[in-house]
């Protein structure tokens, strides 16, 4: 997958982290699917850019900085918690407790991909 290559390419990761991505991947892509979305190439190279930032940031325990939680309701309820089901795992692997903003973060990909979807663009 061309998402996978390019961003397994950067010479400051880890094989341990790039194992633990490809894992944390193909689990995110398998949920995304159990919802009934699928992301077009430019989709998918973004949510799996996230995805991987994300697993950096969980490591380094750096979150980006917390939004309100009115901000949260730009995406609906049922989106913002398929987000935190792909990315729960990320965090209690970690022993630490889930991140909201991070979790908004994923859920606006969703969101992006449901109503591309919707507008009839997706591939």
């Amino acid at each position: 997958m061309q998402s996978w290559n390019t961003l397994l390419n950067d010479g400051e990761l880890d094989i341990s982290v790039k194992n633990e991505f490809i894992r944390c991947y193909q689990e995110a892509k398998e949920k995304l699917k159990s919802y009934g979305i699928v992301m077009d190439e430019e989709a998918d190279f973004m949510f799996a850019n996230h995805i991987l930032a994300l697993l950096k940031r969980v490591k380094a325990r750096s979150f980006v900085e917390d939004m309100e939680e009115e901000d949260f309701e730009q995406v609906p309820k049922d989106v913002y918690d398929m987000a935190e089901d792909i990315v729960k795992g990320l965090f209690e692997k970690e022993h630490l407790p889930i991140n909201q903003t991070e979790v908004f973060l994923v859920a606006t990909h969703i969101e992006i991909t449901i109503q591309k979807t919707k507008g009839g663009t997706e591939q």
